[in-house]
Parts: C-alpha cells; structure tokens; sequence
C-alpha cells in the first residue's frame, strides 16, 4: 500500500470506517449458523404444533367417546328401567287381582257366618215372641184369610187346640162372616195354621214360614 493510501485511511473519522463496513456483506460461516437455528426453531414450532394437535385431538376424542358411552349407558338404564317397572306394575296388579279375590271369599265366608248368626237370632226372637204373646197367631190368621187368590170350598182354619180361644175370642166373626170354619190339629205347633178348601191349601205354620224365610236369605236352616 502506498504512503498517500496509509494517510488516507488513517485521517477518516470512526463513524466513516463504522459506516461502511455496515455494508459489508455478512460472512458465510455467521449466516449458516443463523440458517441452522432458524431451521432448528422452525422444527421445533412445528413438533410443538403437531404435539398441540395430537393433545387437541386425544382431548377431543376422549369427550365424543365418553359422550357416546354416556348416551348408550343412559339409553340402556332407562330401558333397564321401564323394563323392571313394567314387571313391578305387573307383580302390584296381580297382588291386586289375589287380594281382591281372597277378599272376595273372605266377604263371602262374614256373609255366610252373619246370615246364620242372624237366623239364629232370628228364631229365638220369634220363639220368644210365640211363647209370650199368644194373640201372635191373629197377624198370621188373617193374612191367610184374606190371601189372594180366595181359597174356595167350604174352606176352614186348622189351628192348635191351645190357641183356639184366641181364634174364637178374636176371629170367630171375621171367619164366620168368610164362610170359613175352624178346626184344631195338636200337630200345628201354636203361632201357625194351614188354610185349606176345595180349591188348595196354604200351609202357615211356623215350621213352613221359616223355611221360606231361610231359604230368601239361600240358607238351609231347620226351625
């Protein structure tokens, strides 16, 4: 280098030298080192994005997979259930069916068992009755006398011996009046009578009378 170059070189200032060499190309060995790191960034936003859509995704398939087996749970429950209220509905209406039916034969069983007791009461009321009240045959007498169809043909009232004082002592007129006759019979148990004529019979004795009633009520019950 010639001195004139040296003297030149030496007088620029240090903002001039600074300024130039701003311009100078960058060396090839600095911009392989930037190419590799910029390089290695880019590698690793890549496999930090892939890592985040494989996260992303793993996150979103556990939700649709849990949503799915809680929507098939769900189902199968709530046919499980309807299927085991349907039986209980079942199994409720048949006790239904067998409690009505025992109750059913448990009422009939109490009717039976009351309708006896009844007709037990029934006839010691009635025997009581006959056995005080002696006038008790004028009640019966007369719904004879006057049943309908009238009997016809020389008709006449069986009574027992005992109570034909009260007949005469109450009915005489009435049968007499009739065309009707009296007659005693000590096989009529006294509180009844028979009825007969030419034309039929009406038999009112006490045995007859409570068989009816027995038998209105579907009992078989002897006096």
């Amino acid at each position: 280098m010639s001195d004139a170059a040296s003297t030149d070189k030496a007088r620029m200032t240090a903002y001039q030298r600074w300024e130039m060499a701003s311009f100078d190309p960058v060396p090839t060995d600095r911009t392989a080192a930037d190419q590799a790191a910029l390089e290695k960034h880019l590698r690793r936003v890549r496999d930090e994005a892939h890592a985040q859509g494989l996260a992303s995704g793993h996150v979103a398939g556990q939700a649709l997979g849990y949503k799915a087996g809680y929507d098939q749970g769900y189902e199968k429950g709530l046919n499980e259930g309807r299927r085991l209220a349907a039986q209980e509905a079942a199994r409720l209406s048949s006790l239904a069916d067998q409690f009505k039916t025992a109750l059913q034969a448990a009422d009939a069983v109490v009717a039976e068992a009351l309708t006896a007791l009844a007709l037990d009461i029934a006839q010691q009321v009635v025997l009581q009755h006959l056995a005080l009240d002696p006038t008790a045959l004028l009640a019966v007498a007369r719904t004879v006398i006057a049943a309908e169809p009238a009997l016809s043909g020389a008709p006449y009232l069986t009574v027992n011996p005992a109570d034909l004082p009260i007949v005469e002592a109450y009915l005489l007129e009435e049968l007499q009046a009739a065309g009707w006759l009296v007659r005693t019979d000590p096989d009529i148990e006294r509180g009844g009578c028979k009825a007969q004529a030419a034309s039929g019979e009406i038999d009112a004795t006490n045995v007859t009378r409570w068989e009816r009633v027995a038998a209105a009520l579907g009992r078989s019950q002897p006096w």
